[in-house]
């Protein structure tokens, strides 16, 4: 992992959200009462790997809320693309496709290519059920974030799975906690071991964003 790309050598991605990300940002504030913590880690040099809990099809929505005005990127299963107005829509969003099932060499090379220019990517390495292919995905952000010279940031997402049309008349509250950047520099020269390692950082650390959203607000 030798050509990975050191944080420090590329600065965070400040570019102007996207019309289309600023008239969805608008059109979601009334439907949640949103608490946001920890959003200045976003802003450290460095593309970031954002890793986050899954609750539900919402959640990329409001943990993208919680960035604005950055842009998250993420990768999002490849039949929704198929689908025109739908597809049209979550690549408006940041979004590009992925089988979930065996994600391609090119998909993971635009995902390194993303925060190795400073973008920020959001993952999210668990499913709502503990499996298997959890490990694989969390050992792949990881990965991403190695090769991409990029730090994890750990979030933790706290509210409902979905939208609703009662949420207009009784908002629903939200919170979303982003932790403090874990440095990959360290575990780049042990190659595969430091992958491993950089795995077992990184789970620790959504733990952590978990138990800090418990925490009362300063």
């Amino acid at each position: 992992m030798s050509s990975a790309v050191s944080p420090n050598q590329v600065p965070v991605a400040q570019a102007t959200p996207s019309r289309f990300i600023r008239t969805l940002y608008v059109l979601m504030t009334p439907l949640a009462r949103v608490e946001v913590r920890g959003a200045e880690h976003l802003d450290e040099p460095g593309g970031k790997v954002v890793v986050c809990n899954h609750v539900g099809w919402v959640d990329p929505l409001w943990v993208g809320y919680a960035a604005y005005p950055r842009t998250l990127h993420q990768m999002a299963k490849k039949e929704l693309f198929a689908i025109p107005v739908l597809g049209w829509f979550v690549r408006s969003g940041g979004g590009f496709p992925v089988d979930r099932g065996r994600p391609s060499a090119a998909t993971i090379k635009h995902a390194i290519a993303l925060v190795a220019r400073g973008e920020r990517l959001l993952i999210f390495p668990a499913g709502t059920r503990t499996n298997r292919d959890d490990v694989d995905k969390k050992r792949g952000a990881a990965t991403i974030a190695l090769k991409g010279g990029a730090q994890i940031v750990p979030a933790y997402y706290e509210g409902p799975d979905r939208v609703k049309l009662s949420h207009l008349l009784r908002r629903p509250g939200v919170r979303v906690t982003f932790g403090a950047p874990i440095d990959t520099t360290a575990y780049v020269a042990d190659g595969k071991e430091g992958a491993l390692r950089l795995t077992a950082a990184m789970e620790a650390a959504m733990k952590a964003a978990r138990g800090a959203a418990d925490e009362p607000a300063s």
